[in-house]
């Protein structure tokens, strides 16, 4: 059995695309697992109603808002208490797997390749690039004291920011990501940095962290670089398999919360910085240099 996990806040309409997408095109044994991280805008009430009968999904509430981390790991606990799978699929609710062999490929994929983590290939219908592998350099632990030290002052200095962001639509410089360098990459590739809005953990991975997929220090972001390092000190495989795909729409969660982009990065910088110190910390009681 495959056991999706999906957690919603908030963008009921985007989770229900993405729930439909897997009830409707992945075949084989599943069950979907839909954590509500306490949307505001009581949409949880809307996913009880549409799927409160439906024997493959369960709505959970947390009672509060987690985070990423955390909430991600009350629906995957949940997922392996209660069914018990050779997989548990975490993934946004603002995709959708189009894919009816997704499981065929994935029990395929760990036949030749005994993974803990498993990769898809992303694509990023907003940005038209994919998302997989990530390209991103892997920070040592003086780099990330360095980000830490970068990130606090920008905190510190967080009321420039909607300063920053209203020059720039005034004078039309809003940055811009450039995807340019990414390409798609048709092959699998062993222990490459994964993007954060898909994982699969396989039984390997499950038997080893059965209370938790993610590390529960931070609120939200890094995920991906933290996963990543845990899974390079323990000796657990990752890898990029192109022949899993699923789309990723992006940015969901965060947009329906702030309509401002310069509120979004006030955010995001105050929980950048708060997830870098504890993924130092992390560093520093594991002895990393």
């Amino acid at each position: 059995m495959v056991c999706f996990v999906i957690l919603h806040y908030m963008a009921v309409d985007e989770t229900v695309v993405c729930v439909e997408s897997i009830l409707h095109n992945v075949e084989g044994e599943k069950r979907l697992i839909l954590v509500d991280n306490a949307s505001p805008n009581g949409s949880v009430k809307e996913l009880e109603e549409k799927y409160g009968e439906n024997p493959l999904v369960d709505v959970l509430e947390t009672g509060e808002n987690l985070g990423f981390a955390r909430g991600n790991n009350f629906g995957y606990r949940y997922a392996v208490e209660k069914y018990a799978p050779s997989f548990v699929v975490v993934m946004n609710n603002d995709m959708e797997i189009r894919q009816k062999d997704f499981i065929k490929q994935l029990e395929k994929s760990y036949e030749e390749h005994r993974f803990a983590i498993l990769g898809p290939d992303i694509y990023s219908t907003k940005k038209k690039y994919h998302q997989n592998p990530q390209t991103r350099k892997i920070l040592t632990r003086k780099e990330l004291a360095g980000s830490v030290r970068v990130l606090t002052v920008k905190n510190a200095l967080r009321f420039m920011i909607p300063v920053k962001w209203f020059l720039a639509e005034k004078l039309h410089r809003r940055p811009a990501p450039d995807h340019r360098e990414e390409r798609y990459v048709d092959h699998i590739v062993e222990d490459p940095l994964l993007h954060g809005s898909c994982y699969v953990f396989s039984d390997d991975f499950i038997r080893r962290h059965p209370e938790g997929c993610f590390y529960d220090k931070t609120f939200m972001y890094m995920e991906a670089e933290i996963l990543y390092y845990q899974a390079r000190r323990d000796g657990e495989k990752m890898i990029y398999d192109p022949r899993l795909k699923v789309d990723h729409h992006e940015d969901v969660a965060t947009d329906a919360t702030f309509k401002k982009q310069s509120q979004k990065s006030v955010f995001t910088v105050k929980c950048m910085l708060q997830s870098a110190k504890a993924f130092l910390d992390l560093m520093d009681r594991d002895g990393s240099v």
